[in-house]
């Protein structure tokens, strides 16, 4: 899996989040409205987040879109320089 590209990064910060916050995948699915089967396809990168979708899930976990594409080891980086 390719966690270096766009969709991958989100994969990545998503998981991230829901193992901090102690969440299922189940549990988004259902918060946020989008199917199981999609969110987890999204997640194994089988198929790209939308943009609408990163937006539910940003808004589920009361973040920004950033915080939701962008994984913590990055920010931390990022905030480092």
């Amino acid at each position: 899996m390719n966690y270096s590209t766009p969709s991958g990064k989100a994969s990545r910060a998503i998981r991230s989040i829901l193992a901090d916050r102690r969440e299922s995948v189940e549990k988004l699915a259902e918060a946020t409205g989008i199917s199981l089967s999609t969110l987890k396809r999204r997640l194994l990168l089988a198929s790209p987040f939308t943009i609408d979708e990163l937006g539910l899930i940003a808004a589920h976990f009361n973040l920004s879109i950033i915080d939701v594409i962008t994984p913590v080891d990055e920010r931390i980086l990022a905030t480092a320089r």
